[in-house]
């Protein structure tokens, strides 16, 4: 673990998956021999790596996460980040991961939307990460990301959000379908001409070389 050193000096702020390297890091000095850990390169028929990759595969389609100890004794836990390797970028980063915001129910329920379609189309359960990195790839334009950022966060002023303002309470209902409206109505539910145009000129345009039109 090349990096283990400097990772503890700045108390693991900003390393991803760092509860598992530090309970790697706990194992390792448990041991009373030597380790040495050798790199493989990868898709090489390499019996280990081949296996390594089914295990992966099988994790993945698992509906349930395994539960793994990640507990570390005292004597082991290094805590905090050395003075002399703190800056100011990296304490506030380490203040920001430390106060996470609370996760609000409609983000949660809109994840688990996105989770099951994800599977339904391709068989594979992504975890809320790659989600949330997949709409923030910057080929996609920042309108848009701005947009899958709000929807996922149900924060657009629709359906619901009308109903206890009087003078406005005509807004919760589709003009065209009489039912509430949802973000899922608005883009691929609604009667309305412009909906049915928009999804029929995208299905034309669908490179299905690549992909089966969902």
């Amino acid at each position: 673990m090349t990096h283990l050193d400097t990772w503890e000096n700045h108390g693991w702020i900003g390393i991803k998956n760092a509860p598992y390297f530090r309970k790697a890091a706990h194992l390792l000095r448990n041991r009373t021999a030597p380790t040495t850990l050798k790199w493989v390169k990868g898709h090489d028929e390499n019996e280990g790596n081949k296996g390594s990759d089914l295990l992966v595969k099988k994790g993945a389609r698992k509906n349930e996460e395994d539960l793994i100890d990640l507990d570390i004794p005292i004597e082991f836990d290094v805590q905090g980040a050395k003075l002399n390797a703190l800056t100011q970028a990296r304490a506030y980063k380490g203040i920001k991961d430390s106060k996470k915001a609370p996760t609000r129910n409609t983000t949660t329920r809109n994840l688990q939307k996105a989770r099951d379609a994800i599977h339904e189309y391709t068989g594979y359960l992504e975890t809320e990460e790659s989600i949330w990195l997949s709409t923030r790839k910057q080929e996609i334009q920042a309108k848009i990301r701005q947009f899958l950022f709000k929807m996922m966060h149900g924060t657009q002023k629709i359906g619901k959000f009308w109903a206890s303002i009087a003078t406005y309470a005509h807004r919760e209902h589709c003009r065209e379908c009489r039912v509430t409206e949802t973000m899922e109505h608005i883009l691929t539910r609604c009667r309305e001409p412009p909906v049915r145009i928009t999804w029929l000129l995208v299905e034309q345009a669908w490179p299905r070389e690549h992909l089966e039109w969902p």
